[in-house]
């Protein structure tokens, strides 16, 4: 029998589509640490990691883009005339650049390290307000200035991040959902707002493994299924997405996914054990990572996650 493969020979052979002794596993919370800094910030994610034996240690995006000094919501185009590119040196980057280097630091080379960030429409809007996306829509102008602005900054930091050493970046979109979903868009909309500036950091991240994390339900995944990525990440068991099968009939990229996060908590392990087999006998055990969704809760119990790295082992 050949030796075990080590976590990146495992997340790279599986990334490359290439023989695998198993699919890697990973999951991830929030930790509400932000006001706390990049140090805690790692140790949390380190000791998450280390007693789940993830084989990739995800960072979730707890430190939310940087406004402009006084902003704090939009209300028209003024606000949005004041988004400039933004410095490395803001505490936000800061510290998140703090965290990646000092968990590259604890794990060594052979963990491979990906974090989540987000599309500039999203970085706006997870801190001004969803409430508030009709007005850039309402204000092209201004809106797509602003955009420029924050996009301009996501691809200087995109940089950074790999320099800190990051390997992969797992990177979250919300735009292939569908109306009459509330964050739903048309075709129109999408191609405006939201695809230059998604090419555009994916080009940014170029060197690192891209991981497109296809966010939401009800969604069209062919909006998005030809962007340069590597990886394809969707909420496969909820309700109106695609399945694993599915999307392997629509991509031969790396998929992730399998477990569904909005049950997570409540499950019997025989049930998540079931399926997590059940991943496999859709598309089997290669040019896979077996993880939630998406964000799992933070009170999900220790034994569901031990029970996801166990049964995965056995696959």
């Amino acid at each position: 029998m050949s030796a075990p493969l080590t976590k990146r020979q495992r997340f790279e052979a599986a990334v490359a589509g290439g023989p695998v002794d198993r699919p890697p596993c990973t999951a991830w919370v929030h930790f509400a640490s932000d006001h706390l800094g990049g140090t805690e910030h790692a140790m949390r994610h380190a000791r998450f990691v280390h007693d789940n034996d993830w084989d990739i240690c995800k960072i979730v995006n707890d430190f939310r883009y940087p406004l402009p000094d006084g902003v704090e919501t939009l209300t028209g185009p003024a606000e949005m005339r004041r988004f400039a590119r933004e410095p490395m040196t803001r505490e936000s980057f800061r510290e998140e650049l703090k965290c990646i280097r000092l968990l590259r630091a604890e794990f060594g080379p052979d963990m491979p390290i990906m974090l989540t960030t987000f599309d500039p429409f999203q970085q706006v809007m997870r801190r001004v307000g969803y409430t508030k996306a009709h007005l850039v829509f309402e204000h092209p102008r201004e809106s797509l200035a602003m955009l420029e602005a924050v996009c301009e900054t996501m691809e200087e930091y995109m940089g950074a991040v790999r320099e800190a050493g990051c390997d992969a970046v797992f990177f979250s979109v919300n735009s292939a959902i569908k109306p009459p979903h509330s964050r739903g868009i048309d075709e129109r909309i999408f191609r405006e707002f939201f695809r230059p500036f998604e090419l555009r950091m994916l080009e940014a991240m170029a060197g690192m493994t891209r991981a497109l994390h296809i966010h939401g339900t009800d969604l069209d995944v062919s909006r998005v299924i030809d962007y340069p990525v590597e990886v394809i990440s969707v909420s496969d068991r909820l309700p109106g997405n695609p399945s694993l099968a599915q999307l392997r009939a629509m991509t031969p990229k790396c998929l992730m996914g399998g477990i569904d996060e909005s049950t997570i908590v409540e499950r019997s392990l025989p049930e998540l054990r079931e399926e997590i087999h059940d991943c496999v006998r859709q598309i089997g055990r290669e040019r896979f990572i077996l993880s939630p969704g998406c964000t799992i809760p933070t009170q999900t119990p220790w034994y569901a996650l031990e029970a996801i790295r166990k049964t995965c082992e056995t696959l």
